[in-house]
């Protein structure tokens, strides 16, 4: 998952390096970090990254919704100065597959199974019903 992550450089000496993460703030969540050196903030805001990840897993929202990639925040957030896309893996997160017995109309699993033999972006039928679900469920 690629976050947008604005850096705060410190104006003196007994300050700290701050970031912030605000695909978390859009979903009334907080992402903050800080470092003494600059060397630091990036590894120090992805193990943020990674903790309020799980903290929206367990709270059984959809990690998709942090999926948000590029975005421009310089003007939400003016006071950090500097942005970078940092690439944060959430895998870890996600739930570990099941197999289920469903049944479903035989025109309409062809309309699936034709969709997704289509569209290369889906896997496989799982993959389009998985995918369909998850939208849905953030629409509601």
């Amino acid at each position: 998952m690629l976050c947008m992550i604005g850096i705060d450089k410190p104006t003196t000496d007994e300050q700290a390096f701050g970031a912030v993460v605000p695909v978390f703030s859009d979903l009334s969540y907080g992402c903050h970090s800080a470092a003494d050196k600059e060397a630091a903030i990036l590894k120090n805001v992805k193990t943020a990254i990674l903790k309020m990840a799980e903290e929206l897993f367990n709270d059984r929202r959809l990690l998709s919704e942090l999926d948000q990639g590029y975005k421009d925040y310089s003007n939400e957030y003016p006071e950090f100065e500097r942005w970078v896309a940092l690439e944060a893996n959430i895998e870890t997160f996600k739930p570990v597959q099941h197999r289920l017995n469903i049944t479903l109309p035989k025109p309409q699993l062809i309309r699936i199974d034709d969709l997704v033999s289509s569209h290369k972006e889906y896997k496989d039928r799982s993959d389009f019903l998985s995918i369909a679900a998850s939208k849905f469920m953030q629409s509601n």
